[in-house]
């Protein structure tokens, strides 16, 4: 499949778009140890042309950067991040993060949802269909990694979410923007 070529392909260093908050947030990710590479790094060509989406999928980028980054397993050498002790019921740092994540895909989703109902894209209800399964499939894993009581995520956990987000963007998305730039939207829409 050609995204999974696109995700094995990191590409150059993050351009001029890349983020304050993506920036940021990287920093954030281990502020004792050196600096470690994103997990991938937003590609332009991932774009859609329609500022308000491509916005929402760099912001989305950024959170899984950082969730790769602070709870991701090191790469063998040193095992697992260290787990910080809990108190029993209270939600964890990363739950937290998993939880900012499917908040952000769902705005999107909605966002692309109002955008394919005003400007009457044919494939609205497919697309929407895709959206929908695509959260019940977050919503599995999430279940999958919270059973298992880690603080961390394996790397199969990361790239089930690289591939989740990209494998999207990459399809779907790119025929929407395409749509809607022939049908002359590209600016930001007000958000709903």
């Amino acid at each position: 499949m050609a995204f999974l070529n696109a995700l094995s392909d990191y590409g150059p260093a993050p351009s001029a778009t890349h983020t304050a908050s993506q920036q940021a947030l990287t920093q954030q990710a281990a502020p004792d140890a050196a600096p470690r590479a994103p997990f991938f790094r937003w590609r332009e060509q991932w774009c859609v042309g329609i500022d308000a989406l491509d916005r929402d999928r760099r912001a989305i980028a950024a959170v899984v950067n950082h969730i790769a980054l602070r709870f991701g397993e090191r790469d063998g050498l040193d095992g697992a991040i260290a787990q910080a002790p809990r108190t029993a019921g209270a939600p964890s740092a990363l739950h937290y993060w998993l939880e900012v994540l499917h908040e952000r895909a769902r705005e999107h989703f909605q966002r692309e949802e109002a955008l394919m109902r005003v400007t009457h894209y044919p494939d609205t209800a497919e697309h929407a269909g895709e959206h929908a399964l695509m959260l019940a499939e977050y919503t599995a894993l999430v279940r999958d990694i919270t059973a298992r009581g880690d603080e961390h995520l394996r790397l199969a956990d990361l790239e089930a979410l690289k591939q989740w987000f990209m494998g999207h963007v990459l399809d779907m998305d790119k025929r929407l923007g395409q749509y809607l730039r022939a049908n002359g939207i590209s600016a930001l829409m007000p958000p709903h």
